[in-house]
């Protein structure tokens, strides 16, 4: 909806004139006072200095910690991500749903894989949780997309309409596994 010029000349400007009416000056002295008492004042590493922080942390610069954050950060994720990677764990998303080796259907969603040796065979299996979804079987593969400074990486490429290769590769060599894209009736 337009605004018209008759609506905007309706508005009352007189609050300019009385924006600041009723504020109260400060003095120099006043406004000294209130910084002091706002700064922290030093700690004396003494025990008794120790103390004072303790009992009046919020004077002496001391603020308690916000609920929910007075334990230590867990790092527990990260470090079990970085171990993952040294083992040969990543994680990839299926845009798309394929048929596995055993001709099992593996879904569409996010998955960790990892390689495994089954049978003298090496595949790529496909994990949610704990629960293992399928497995493709893995190939030498001669990655002509792999960049100087990739060590480990993962990926899904598609070749056609109807398959997709999964690149697998770490710092000893690059193999890959192509799928069959289940294509539903």
């Amino acid at each position: 909806m337009p605004v018209r010029a008759a609506e905007m000349l309706d508005v009352d400007y007189n609050f300019i004139d009385s924006a600041f009416d009723g504020i109260k000056p400060v003095t120099d002295k006043e406004f000294d006072d209130t910084i002091n008492r706002l700064t922290p004042q030093p700690v004396e590493n003494t025990f008794m200095g120790k103390l004072k922080a303790f009992l009046f942390g919020r004077k002496y610069g001391v603020e308690p910690a916000p609920k929910g954050q007075d334990k230590e950060i867990d790092y527990g994720g990260e470090m079990k991500a970085i171990q993952d990677l040294k083992n040969g764990v990543y994680y990839i998303t299926l845009l798309v749903s394929v048929v596995g080796q055993d001709g099992n259907i593996i879904p569409l969603g996010n998955y960790k894989i990892q390689e495994k040796t089954v049978n003298n065979e090496n595949v790529l299996v496909f994990y949610q949780g704990a629960k293992e979804y399928g497995s493709l079987k893995l190939r030498k593969f001669e990655d002509n997309l792999k960049k100087e400074h990739d060590l480990t990486y993962s990926r899904v490429d598609i070749v056609s309409d109807d398959v997709i290769r999964i690149v697998y590769s770490t710092i000893s060599e690059t193999k890959c596994a192509y799928a069959k894209v289940y294509l539903q009736n």
